[in-house]
């Protein structure tokens, strides 16, 4: 589990920054959490690689980034 979120959180950070989210730990944090109306503390264990998203969140977070769920999650399609 802590390895998919190293790399769930290592997907996040690359599709944010080809949105020009800042890059700054609470800035990113900040507009992360704005962008999908969840706490900050949340958008922040996320973005350090320290929670997965659930199958909700995740699809809304794909959606948002214009990404699939698998490739956030480091999974081939199928």
């Amino acid at each position: 589990m802590q390895q998919l979120a190293k790399h769930f959180a290592e997907q996040l950070n690359k599709a944010l920054d080809d949105l020009d989210v800042p890059i700054a730990t609470r800035e990113r944090a900040a507009a992360f959490s704005k962008m999908l109306d969840i706490p900050k503390p949340q958008a922040n264990s996320m973005l350090e690689g320290h929670m997965v998203p659930d199958d909700e969140l995740l699809q809304r977070i794909a959606t948002e980034l214009e990404v699939e769920p698998t490739w956030l999650l480091g999974e081939k399609k199928k």
